[in-house]
């Protein structure tokens, strides 16, 4: 292939390969957006941290799956509704990056993940309530 055909079609490819990342993996959301899509959207709040994490303080709302604790898939596919929304949280985001991407694989169709975790929601200053043990795992 000619040099400056490649060149024509670099953008084309690279927006490709964004865009299957994020079919592959949720939608990525800085906390701003992540609170926004949110209240847009009626949808099921993931935190997939420890228990000891949890009593730190969890976005309102969230239901509760510990990723490490293995067996996440069938945990979310048991309780999760499919058809709606998901935004998934952890720690620091590496968590809920990697159960973003399980969400999608079991056919999750919207599914958004917060970059940085609960670490950049409380630094945004964003809302957090305590965890209550009665809560939906």
């Amino acid at each position: 292939m000619h040099p400056s055909i490649r060149l024509l079609f670099a953008p084309l490819l690279l927006s490709m390969s964004v865009t299957l990342h994020a079919q592959e993996a949720g939608v990525e959301c800085d906390p701003a957006r992540f609170a926004k899509v949110i209240a847009e959207k009626p949808g099921q709040v993931l935190d997939v941290r420890t228990p000891e994490e949890w009593a730190t303080g969890v976005i309102a709302g969230a239901r509760f799956i510990d990723f490490n604790a293995g067996g996440f898939k069938s945990a979310a596919a048991a309780m999760l509704d499919r058809t709606k929304p998901v935004f998934v949280y952890c720690a620091a985001g590496g968590r809920s990056y990697r159960a973003s991407k399980q969400l999608k694989e079991l056919g999750f169709a919207e599914v958004y993940d917060l970059v940085g975790g609960m670490g950049a929601w409380k630094e945004a200053g964003m809302p957090t309530v305590p965890y209550a043990r009665d809560a939906k795992r």
